[in-house]
């Protein structure tokens, strides 16, 4: 799971566990690690878009209208009934990151969307202010809930690998605003290539306009299980992030649980979710990453430091509380 499906995952399994009866609608085809103890309708002919807009809408269409709540993509078009989520809004702020197809699509149908949607869930105050400054929306009509850390992987052990070279750790999904080729070039300057491997989890999305550099290609590991990823973490040397947007940034938050410290490119969203827990670097150089990593490296006092606080701020974030805030908001709406 990426961030997004992360989300839509771990509310959808909170507000099973709090009692709510709801009803899960899907194309025929499911990715086997989504095990969710409710109702789930599998229909249709398309998957993808085609499926949001032609299946799903003929489904809710035959079923009176119910309330559709939108964890990811928009869905229909034109329905008027649901809650939808908008995680960021980087393809306008940055639309020659992303392929043509996709940018044209979402700047089409964004502003529809989100005029006709009951209330718009988003999932930070940074990324409420980029929704009001991009689009005009009514501030009331805009309600934060943040992501939190999965209790599937803070119950994973991550047993000490102790055959493996001390590491540090990027999870991201290949593409242009994780920084990645900075990041490689940042840890080539540092020198720290003696002593340490630099280890890259996580795959290319084909929405994103982006060549991949082969020497990314050789330290990346691809998509990990939540066990492996766990252990990951907590084998880590050091976790670095440095992107240069982001809506929210949920693996710098795991790492952090899981004892591992943390550098995290200084932009206004890591500063509103991740206070002082982390170290700070500035994405657009080189140096400062590559500085930042060396400082965390050789000062174990201050790591020992980032470890502390960075544990107490994940547990500032919670599915639960966010599960019942938008219970809440649901409520508001009947």
């Amino acid at each position: 799971m990426t961030g997004i499906q992360r989300f839509s995952y771990e509310l959808c399994k909170m507000l099973i566990e709090l009692g709510t009866e709801i009803t899960i609608l899907a194309p025929r085809k499911i990715l086997p690690e989504y095990h969710l103890n409710c109702r789930i309708v599998q229909f249709g002919m398309f998957n993808n878009i085609l499926w949001e807009q032609t299946d799903l809408r003929l489904y809710l269409l035959r079923h009176k209208n119910p309330l559709l709540i939108n964890f990811g993509s928009p869905g229909p078009v034109f329905y008027s009934n649901r809650i939808v989520t908008i995680h960021d809004l980087s393809f306008l702020v940055h639309p020659s990151w992303f392929s043509k197809s996709y940018y044209l699509y979402y700047r089409w149908v964004t502003p529809i969307f989100i005029r006709r949607s009951k209330k718009v869930i988003t999932v930070s105050e940074f990324s409420k202010q980029e929704i009001l400054r991009l689009t005009g929306i009514s501030e009331n009509k805009i309600e934060i809930i943040y992501n939190a850390v999965s209790a599937d992987l803070n119950g994973q052990h991550g047993a000490n690998d102790v055959s493996r070279q001390p590491y540090i750790l990027s999870v991201a999904s290949l593409d242009p605003r994780k920084n990645t080729v900075r990041l490689v070039e940042a840890f080539k300057l540092s020198g720290l290539d003696a002593k340490y491997n630099l280890m890259l989890v996580g795959k290319k999305d084909t929405i994103f306009n982006m060549q991949i550099p082969d020497e990314i290609l050789a330290n990346c590991v691809g998509y990990v299980s939540d066990e492996e990823l766990a252990a990951l973490y907590k084998n880590a040397s050091l976790f670095v992030y440095p992107s240069i947007y982001e809506g929210f940034g949920i693996p710098p938050l795991e790492a952090m649980s899981l004892g591992c410290p943390v550098i995290l490119s200084d932009i206004p969203v890591f500063r509103e979710i991740f206070g002082d827990a982390a170290c700070y670097a500035d994405p657009g150089e080189t140096e400062s990453i590559s500085d930042a990593m060396v400082h965390v490296l050789t000062h174990d006092d201050y790591r020992q430091q980032l470890c502390e606080h960075g544990a107490e701020r994940a547990k500032q974030y919670s599915w639960e509380r966010s599960a019942r805030k938008l219970l809440a908001i649901i409520n508001s709406l009947a």
